[in-house]
Formats: C-alpha cells, structure tokens, sequence
C-alpha cells in the first residue's frame, strides 16, 4: 500500500541550473544531490518530506512531458516577494487572486510556473 508522498518528477535540460535556482534562489534545501550532475538530485524542506526530483532530460530516466507548476506557501507574500527580487528572480509583486487568497507567481529556468500563496491551515 501507499505510504506517503515522495515528490514529483521533473526532466529538464540543465539538471544544475534548475537546482541553483531552487536552492539558491528560492531558498528550497537540496536534501539529496543524486547520482552525479544532479541527476535523481531531491529538493524538499526535509529528507522525509515530499520533494522535487530532478532528472536529466538527456537522459530519458523519466517520461514526464508538458508543463509543470510547483506550488508553495508563505507566511508573508510581501517580504517573500522582496527576498526573491533581491535573490535575482524575474517576478510580479504579489495579487489578490479571484478565490480570495493572495499569491505569487514566476517561472524557472525551464519555464516552469511557480505558485506561492499565502494561505494559512
């Protein structure tokens, strides 16, 4: 049976850069570094939380195709959006979206969306 959530697997063209951006940029901890070039490299908050795996589309490892939006939440969308300015991402200041919540948007660097809200549980 299923146990928990691992992540999603994600295939892109430049396995570093996509993880420099996350780790670096974002500020989302590179838990595991894969298997050299950052292949199979995990990006998560913790080992044991569900993460992003990184695979090299090169190498054919994984068949995911099309695109891809990660989603995130923040305590607070303004600071957070000040922080990714400062850490050099191309983005938006934060909106009220149409459901009510606060969010943020930008890509990566293989165009993939990124939604961080501000929502609290």
């Amino acid at each position: 049976m299923l146990k928990g959530w691992e992540g999603i697997n994600i295939a892109v063209s430049n396995p570093e850069q996509f993880v420099r951006f996350y780790s670096e940029q974002l500020g989302v901890p590179l838990v595991f570094e894969g298997h050299g070039g950052y292949n199979g490299a995990k990006l998560a908050f913790s080992r044991n939380d569900p993460g992003i795996i990184v695979w090299n589309k090169e190498n054919n490892d994984v068949s995911t195709q099309g695109p891809t939006e990660f989603v995130f939440r923040a305590d607070d969308l303004d600071k957070t959006y000040e922080q990714l300015k400062f850490n050099g991402v191309a983005i938006q200041p934060p909106f009220m979206a149409d459901w009510g919540g606060k969010e943020l948007r930008c890509a990566d660097p293989e165009g993939n969306s990124i939604l961080i809200l501000d929502i609290e549980y």
